[in-house]
């Protein structure tokens, strides 16, 4: 008879008819992963674990491999239906693999070092750097201090860190060329701050390459919210010489202005075309939907798996994993 108390590792494999060690292998998740075991050896541990209310030690099994079983996602808040989509993959495939997943917004870069303590100070295993962040921050301290890190940045190079290429610039470019060739001659911007990334960097490469230049009453703040964008498209559309075209840094503030159109008493596209940044899912159902710059698919499986391929052996050559963005045509412009 089994003594009353917690029920040990010892009693599962008695039960189940195993060793110790096969027993540990099963119930630590790592069965499955490397080499697998018969299935029904993994089904008879399994069933013995549940019918006598095993409860494994997580810290003891996290001390003793030394991980913290944890994986941070790092994003620039106010987050949206690209950013859901990442986190919802991250935590499956993270379940798979016997993890889970924090979220650690940064909000001001002035505070990055205080929000990035979880990473520095090597509470997790692995960190994803989402977009418009791994530019501006100083990675080496992260990288120093977790087995891996994964970041999405057209332009860092970083011993050690796995990055996903997605040729902002050159896609924004094309856009705002479409709009060239489409006729199109004041074409409006709208950043989320102070112009200098690479989607403000495409729409005045489009320009120079058609012999014009970014035109500072055209360029504004706003594609944070609705709310801002709304107000300051409704005043671009109300100037003496109004846009016939509006490129967003997101499609967030695209939508604004699709709202803000009609507030104006303006067609879209026939007088204003109006394009968005990250291809979000929204965008196939807004009112019209919504010609977005950004990838074709929002599936980030295939880096979620390199960051727990680098988590299981952080001396593997660097990767750079190319998920362009593309223009993906719908009817607003």
């Amino acid at each position: 008879m089994r003594r009353e108390g917690r029920t040990t590792l010892r009693e599962v494999a008695e039960a189940a008819g195993v060793s110790v060690a096969t027993c540990s292998y099963v119930l630590s998740g790592r069965a499955g992963r490397t080499t697998p075991l018969p299935e029904p050896t993994r089904r008879r541990v399994e069933e013995a674990a549940q019918k006598l209310g095993y409860k494994g030690n997580t810290a003891a099994r996290s001390l003793r491999r030394q991980r913290s079983e944890l994986i941070a996602l790092v994003y620039a808040p106010p987050v949206g239906p690209w950013l859901d989509r990442l986190t919802m993959q991250c935590e499956d495939i993270a379940a798979a693999h016997g993890y889970s997943v924090i979220g650690v917004p940064v909000r001001r870069l002035d505070r990055a070092a205080q929000s990035l303590r979880v990473i520095t100070r090597g509470h997790v295993d692995g960190a994803i750097f989402a977009p418009g962040l791994s530019d501006d921050m100083e990675l080496t301290a992260a990288r120093r201090s977790t087995r891996a890190l994964m970041a999405f940045s057209d332009h860092l190079d970083l011993e050690g860190v796995d990055v996903v290429r997605n040729n902002v610039r050159q896609a924004v470019a094309d856009a705002t060329a479409y709009l060239l060739g489409s006729g199109r001659e004041r074409i409006a911007f709208l950043s989320h701050a102070t112009p200098h990334d690479d989607r403000y960097a495409g729409y005045a490469d489009a320009l120079r390459a058609h012999g014009l230049d970014a035109d500072p009453e055209l360029v504004r703040i706003g594609a944070a919210s609705r709310e801002e964008a709304v107000v300051v498209v409704r005043d671009l559309l109300s100037s003496p010489n109004p846009p016939d075209a509006i490129v967003s840094e997101s499609d967030r503030g695209a939508f604004a202005a699709l709202q803000a159109a009609v507030d104006r008493g303006f067609k879209v596209p026939d007088d204003l075309a109006v394009i968005g940044t990250g291809n979000t899912l929204e965008a196939t159902y807004s009112s019209p939907p919504l010609t977005s710059v950004g990838m074709y698919q929002l599936d980030f499986t295939e880096m979620v798996e390199a960051l727990f391929a680098r988590i299981d052996d952080p001396t593997r050559p660097a990767r750079e994993l190319s998920m362009p963005w593309v223009l993906n045509h719908r009817d607003s412009a």
